[in-house]
This record gives C-alpha cells, structure tokens and sequence, in this order.
C-alpha cells in the first residue's frame, strides 16, 4: 500500500485507540499502579545518523518480503507455476492468478503489492532525509554509515522497486498494460518505471565508485543490463521512457561491466523474514505447484483460461517442468522437484534441494520410478513401496518446487543469469562482451553439469533461461517479451481479458484521486 494509503488508515486507528482508553479506564480497581506507556519511536528520532544502518537493514528487510512476494505470484500468472489441486491448496485468490483472471479485491496480490510499495517509500525516505534533514548528517560522529553508503542503499533500493513495478504490476483497467503508481500519482507506463530505475541504478553505480567496492559495481551494472534489457524487448503501447534500440545498446553496456562467473547477490532469508515460495509454493504449503503440461491437472476456473495445443490427450500449451527432466534427469540440478501427496503433504524430493531440505532428498536414479508411477491425470496416484522412503498408503498427485526453503536466499541476480543476458544481446546483435553467445550459454550449462551446445539462438537462449531461471520470477517477463515462448492463456474468457501483469488492486487505487 502506498504511504498515502496508510495515512489515510490512521486516524481511524487513533479514534478506536481512543475509545479502548475510555473503556479500560474503568478498570483502575483491577489493575492498579500501571507504568505509563512509552512512546512508539517517532519518525524524528530516526533523523539521527546514529540510526542509518538500521534504516538500512531495515530496508533490505522489506527487500527480501518484497522479492519472493511478487516473483512467486509473477511464478502463478505465468506457466511456471499453477494452482494447486491437492487439498492444500485452498486460496482462491491463486487460483484467479493461475486463471488470469484477477479480482481487485485479490489479497495475494494486495498484500504482495503493499510490501513492495513500502520497500520503495522506505528507499525513497531514507534519500529525503539525507537531503532535506539537518539533523541527518553523515559526517557527525555518531554516524553509522557514510553518505555514499546511505546514498547507495537508497538509490539502488528505490531502483530495484520501480523495476518490480515495472516488471510485474500493471494497470487496473487493463490487465495487458504493465505499470505503476507512486504514491498518489496518475498511473506510471512500465517504460517510464524502468527509465527511473535506470536513473537511480545510474546514481547507486556512482556511489558504488566512490566506495571502491567492485563487486558492487558489478552488481549494480548487471541488473542495470537486466532492467534495460526488459525494457528494449518488450512491445510496449505507451511511448517514451526507456525501451527499443536505446535500451538495448545500454543493456549491453552495462552487461560488458556485469558479474563474473561465481558471483551473485542475493536476497537473504531467515527465520525472521521467511521465503514466501516456502509457504505459497514449497515445502510449508502448496498453494502453486510446478507446471506439469496437462489439462486434467488444473481446476475449475484455470481449466477455462488455458490454451490446449491437444485436445485429445488434454496436452497444454504450457510446457511441463516434469517432462523437462523426465527427459534428461540431470536437469534436477536446475529443476529441483519435491513430491506431492493428495492432502498436500511433501513426500520427498529430487535434484539440488537447499540445505534445509536435504532431509527429504531421494536418490535420484528414483526419480524415474516414481514418475512412471504418476499419471497427470488430477488423480492421486500410489506411491511404489519399492522406493525405500514410501509405505503403503503414500500417493503422489502433483509436483511441488524444491528450490527454495523458507531460510533460503535466493539471487537477485546472479552470474549464469547475466551470462545468458549476454548471450541474448549477443545473439540480437548488441556486442555484450568477449565471449560468444554459445561460450556463455555453456559455461552456464556446464556450472549445472550438463554438455555443451554446438550453437544457440534466440528460441534456445528462451530454453536455457527458463530452466536455469527456474522459479525466480524470471518466466512472466520472458512470455511477454520473446516471440520465442508462447503466451500460454487465451485472451479472454467470457468477455474479460485474461492479465498478463499482476493488476494494481483496490487498496492502491482506492485512495488515489488520480486513478
């Protein structure tokens, strides 16, 4: 929710605080001789620069509810993901994301959406008060972080939300217009959104400079590359902003600066700030399970929107994770795979499971015993006894991602995905570094154990990204952007048009006079 949406709530909290003060002053004879209560830090306090580097923690704490918040709902509307069909799966409002077809009142959407928008006021406020406060001085004593690195973290933060904006949040009248509000403002075109991230990305890279930090640097020049090359290979309605030839050129400016093999920067997770993909699509609860490629496997409301390429055999246009590695099992090192039961139970799991999960693992060589085990056919199936961690009584009815844990961080960007941000630019013309594009397509092939290719192109780069990206958010933008994958939802479904950005909902638009 935007800043002026939370305004807007306080004085009704004040007034019902009010009258629980009234109603509890009554009760002096049974609870006497009381402390008075210490005032809640004001937003002053925190204009001493003792407390910058909580400012800061704090904003990257809103970062990481943030990041697995909209990727993994940008995971549902996409054919990464669907709604769940065992008996966990239970919120309807993931089943309209599955669909596309999207309430305003959705509160998936409304809670992820409200998380990313005080991510961005929380980067944006710790700027103004670098700039407008004379009590926030970085150079006193008390200081706990210098200016360049306040002036960092609010840049590359304010950054990264206009590029969720942009990414994943569209219009509420138009489920095909992808863009934002900031605060009370008219409604803000993605490529105007990826224009000002650029301009902060721009700003934290000077920072980055003046620290010395090259790593850093890195890391800010390769989702800079990401952020322009979305906004150059998206087909965008509105004009100016960043997007087209312009875009592209810098994409692969900045990917020439980018990261190099082994690094990454990620969102960090703990028990305090949890993975939303463990509680809405893994192991904690499984409200989106892996795409699975068959009609019979979806529910009431997404079995409506799908496009179906085989009638006969329920085959979907989306392709399916499980055959993917079915196919060639050494892809579980990128496509994880957890086992799902018909209550929603986790039963074990395939590939490269974080660390916390390990504990399910199944020996992969299995994996081809269960899956013939499996039918995609909406039905819970027997799990095979022969398998020595199944019993009598153990089913298997679809298939869950085993990527994430709630404590696991996940890259914001790391370096295989900027190697094939490369190889795309290099494959669309753009000189993106020394390497070619099938040298960089391989070197990401052969961190994960596989063969190399003789050659790539653009349908191919498609292929890599969506397994090496796999459950990362990284599927929608690609449907959209690359003739390469097809749009797996048909346009409309009883005369509404189905979304392909996660709508702005009625608590963002509610209280904007603008909208």
């Amino acid at each position: 929710m935007s800043s002026y949406a939370t305004l807007l709530k306080r004085p009704l909290a004040l007034g019902i605080l009010l009258v629980l003060a009234g109603t509890l002053a009554a009760c002096d004879s049974f609870v006497s001789n009381v402390d008075q209560p210490k005032d809640a830090a004001g937003d002053e306090q925190f204009n001493d620069p003792a407390e910058a580097e909580y400012l800061i923690t704090g904003i990257r704490a809103q970062w990481a509810d943030s990041h697995s918040g909209v990727t993994d709902l940008a995971d549902g509307l996409s054919d990464e993901f669907r709604f769940g069909i065992n008996s966990n799966a239970t919120f309807p409002t993931f089943e309209q994301i599955d669909a596309g077809i999207i309430r305003d009142d959705n509160n998936s959407v409304t809670n992820a959406l409200a998380d990313l928008q005080e991510y961005r006021y929380l980067a944006d406020d710790l700027l103004r008060r670098l700039e407008a406060s004379e009590e926030f001085d970085p150079e006193a004593p008390s200081a706990s972080a210098s200016e360049a690195e306040i002036r960092f973290a609010a840049n590359v933060h304010g950054a990264n939300a206009r590029y969720y904006l942009a990414t994943y949040i569209g219009h509420p009248d138009d489920p095909r217009r992808g863009g934002a509000t900031i605060d009370t403002s008219a409604f803000i075109p993605s490529p105007e959104l990826y224009r000002r991230a650029e301009d902060k990305y721009a700003s934290a890279l000077t920072q980055a400079e003046a620290m010395g930090d090259e790593l850093l640097q890195r890391r800010v020049q390769s989702v800079r590359a990401r952020n322009a090359l979305y906004a150059g290979t998206h087909d965008f309605e509105a004009a100016g902003g960043l997007q087209g030839t312009e875009a592209l050129q810098a994409a692969a400016e900045y990917a020439r600066e980018g990261l190099q093999e082994g690094e990454s920067w990620d969102v960090a997770y703990d028990l305090n700030t949890v993975n939303d993909y463990h509680n809405q699509a893994g192991a904690g609860r499984l409200q989106l399970a892996v795409q699975d490629g068959n009609k019979a496997q979806l529910t009431e409301g997404p079995s409506e929107s799908y496009r179906v390429a085989d009638e006969s055999t329920g085959e979907l246009v989306a392709r399916s994770h499980v055959e993917t590695v079915a196919n060639t099992p050494q892809e579980l090192n990128r496509i994880p795979l957890t086992i799902i039961g018909s209550r929603g139970a986790t039963r074990g799991g395939f590939g490269a499971l974080p660390p916390n999960l390990t504990g399910i693992s199944i020996d992969r060589d299995e994996f081809s015993t269960v899956v013939d085990a499996w039918q995609a056919n909406g039905e819970a199936d027997a799990l095979p006894t022969s398998v020595a961690d199944f019993e009598d009584g153990d089913t298997i009815i679809e298939w869950g991602q085993g990527k994430w844990e709630e404590r696991t961080d996940m890259p914001f960007i790391s370096w295989q995905e900027l190697f094939l941000i490369r190889a795309e630019l290099e494959v669309r013309g753009y000189d993106a570094g020394s390497e070619t594009a099938v040298e960089l397509v391989n070197a990401v092939r052969e961190s994960y154990g596989l063969s190399g290719l003789s050659s790539v192109d653009l349908e191919r780069i498609a292929v890599e990204r969506d397994r090496t990206l796999f459950a990362t958010g990284s599927r929608l933008p690609d449907q959209r952007r690359m003739k390469a994958v097809e749009w797996h939802l048909k346009d409309q479904v009883d005369g509404r048009k189905t979304a392909q950005w996660l709508p702005l909902t009625q608590d963002e638009t509610g209280p904007n006079p603008n909208l």
